[in-house]
């Protein structure tokens, strides 16, 4: 029996090459144990088309065959090797199975339950405790400024990335006003309470992403947000609570990005904008390119890698280029044509990293502000630390422990350099804190779960916690929600408006500045604002206004409004607070204002200065 050859294998001639195979409207070119190929079937169809025939060659010439048989050979050596597959492409970290079903709907009743009492505790009294601070006031009157085209009301130092108060003024237009909840910084901490609530719920989902357990991002979520730490703190409009969610952000998009390249993109993304809010944050970056490595696969690992440092560089410089474009990078006198004097970026990082400590400043370091958190909320910290110990050891047989520790660390580190470390320099810690002591808590209890019932007994252990330590932070915050020491400077604005002429120069501190120089404030309702109100760190270092507006000399001074902290600068700092301290030597006392701000009262002097 004649066996007729398949075209494409071995052996075939020319003959059998024009003798293809006809399926329907296909021919096939091709066709092997594994895959054929086919394409169109034009019988009408000239074949070479393009070339031209003359009648001294042969259709199938010598090389022409030689070519068919190489190719022939070269087919079944292909077909014949192992096939190789692709490199795996699998999501690490995926979702994991859950033990005890649990539906949608009820999770998030408990979560939105959850978030709802967290903003409660939040809300509850934010308006009156505690004291306004002078960063609060900076950033509302920063936020003032852009409106009017400048990125401070003062020069521009490069102290800070303009970021953060870019997004509180554009939080100003959509909510009515800088004075659509009272004073402007209760605005800004209106802001705060959603970005503490956005915070929240990141806390919850990475939490329940790194465990698995839902019970365990509940009780992360419970212990960020009640914190007496957290209330404190993120009532306060600080770049740093601005920061904190687009951390988190970040750090969620990368545990639930399931290894998309677009989730690292949106993660560098929003790393690179909590750059740009507090240039501190860039210190996280490493701990979050380990991140990036561990939810990355190994076929894109490297290139995840370039991709979110880039991004994260890229926009983090934008900061720099600011002060390139303004011809503000170097210090005045570094460049031979630049001679002129200038704020500059490289002078304020030089200034800040070399500032001294000592009784002349009021800057506390680590010691001092270590003793402020323990003061209010000391389990936290202790556990914290304990838990950090803890997942670091366990990271060894779970590696996505070591990602909330890496964290934690590296802040750690910033704050044991030495330096000078404010209280509020707690809240990026607030949110690593809650992590890495729910998921220390959790992960030896499931490391040890077997079946479901014992799984039931964990979520009821952690539930447990939850109800203990829900009554218990609300013991430790009770102060929190009675005292009302801002009633000493809402009172002080409320004076000023009535009795102090509206062309009068006085000297404040930041608290003030946006209620007395916009329309509608709360040391000016209806009437006019007050344009030589100045911030007193300003007057004494801005030669624009002590030696052009105020000429150094005390008399052109009217009033000056002192609290604590400011009467303590004017009389211990430098000679640059010589012409507040004779204008003080020559004023009478107004009125003073006092309130209850639980330590000490809060004192607010205002004086009038006798020309």
């Amino acid at each position: 029996m004649k066996h007729s050859r398949k075209p494409g294998q071995p052996g075939m001639t020319p003959t059998d090459l024009l003798q293809q195979e006809v399926e329907g409207d296909d021919m096939i070119l091709y066709r092997s144990q594994r895959f054929f190929v086919r394409t169109a079937n034009r019988p009408d169809q000239r074949r070479n088309p393009l070339r031209k025939r003359s009648g001294n060659t042969s259709i199938f010439g010598a090389s022409f065959v030689s070519q068919i048989r190489w190719l022939s050979a070269e087919k079944l050596r292909i077909t014949e090797a192992e096939t190789r597959t692709l490199p795996g492409v699998e999501a690490i970290n995926p979702v994991q199975a859950k033990a005890i079903p649990f539906p949608l709907i009820l999770e998030a009743l408990v979560v939105i339950t959850g978030l709802l009492l967290a903003g409660a505790t939040h809300a509850y009294n934010m308006f009156n405790y505690p004291l306004y601070g002078q960063d609060e006031g900076t950033l509302m009157s920063n936020a003032s400024a852009l409106l009017h085209g400048m990125l401070q009301p003062y020069p521009y130092i490069y102290e800070q990335p303009p970021l953060g108060w870019i997004q509180i003024a554009a939080w100003v237009q959509l909510s009515g006003g800088f004075f659509t909840f009272g004073n402007a910084i209760n605005s800004g901490r209106v802001l705060m309470l959603l970005y503490a609530a956005a915070s929240s719920l990141l806390v919850y989902l990475i939490t329940n992403r790194l465990s698995g357990s839902r019970s365990a991002g509940l009780l992360a979520m419970i212990i960020f947000s009640l914190s007496p730490l957290s209330i404190i703190y993120q009532r306060q409009v600080l770049l740093d609570n601005i920061s904190v969610f687009w951390l988190l952000l970040a750090a969620y998009l990368l545990v639930a990005g399931d290894s998309r390249l677009r989730a690292t993109v949106f993660a560098a993304i929003a790393l690179g904008i909590a750059v740009l809010c507090n240039e501190l944050f860039l210190l996280f970056l490493p701990a979050m390119l380990y991140a990036v490595w561990l939810h990355s696969t190994t076929f894109q690992r490297k290139f995840a890698l370039v991709v979110f440092a880039y991004i994260t560089l890229s926009l983090a410089s934008f900061f720099v280029l600011l002060a390139l474009l303004k011809g503000e990078l170097l210090p005045a006198g570094v460049l031979p044509w630049d001679n002129h004097a200038h704020p500059s970026l490289i002078g304020t990082l030089i200034a800040q990293v070399t500032r001294p400590i000592g009784d002349q400043f009021i800057a506390p370091n680590l010691s001092m502000s270590w003793a402020a958190w323990t003061r209010v909320d000391s389990p936290l910290l202790f556990a914290s630390i304990g838990a950090v110990a803890l997942n670091l050891i366990m990271g060894w047989w779970n590696r996505l422990l070591w990602v909330p520790a890496f964290l934690a660390l590296s802040y750690w580190l910033y704050l044991l350099r030495g330096g000078i470390v404010y209280p509020s320099h707690i809240v990026p810690l607030l949110p690593l804190m809650a992590l890495n002591i729910a998921l220390a808590i959790n992960a030896p209890l499931k490391w040890t779960t077997t079946h479901v019932g014992f799984d039931l007994a964990r979520a009821l252990l952690i539930f447990t916690i939850i109800g203990a330590l829900t009554p218990y932070t609300m013991q430790l915050a009770a102060p929190i929600f009675s005292l009302q020491p801002t009633t000493a400077q809402s009172n002080t604005l409320l004076w000023i408006r009535n009795n102090v002429p509206h062309n009068a120069v006085v000297i404040i501190d930041s608290t003030l500045y946006t209620d007395l120089r916009e329309p509608g404030g709360e040391g000016v309702a209806d009437g006019a604002t007050y344009p030589n109100a100045h911030i007193y760190w300003n007057v004494a270092l801005d030669p624009a206004i002590h030696g052009g507006l105020l000429h150094d000399n005390w008399q052109a001074i009217d009033y000056i409004v002192v609290d604590a902290s400011m009467l303590h600068d004017i009389k211990t700092l430098d000679s640059s607070m010589l012409l507040l301290d004779r204008a003080l030597h020559h004023a009478i006392l107004r009125a003073e204002f006092r309130s209850d701000n639980g330590d000490q009262p809060e004192v607010i002097q205002i004086y009038q200065v006798i020309h």
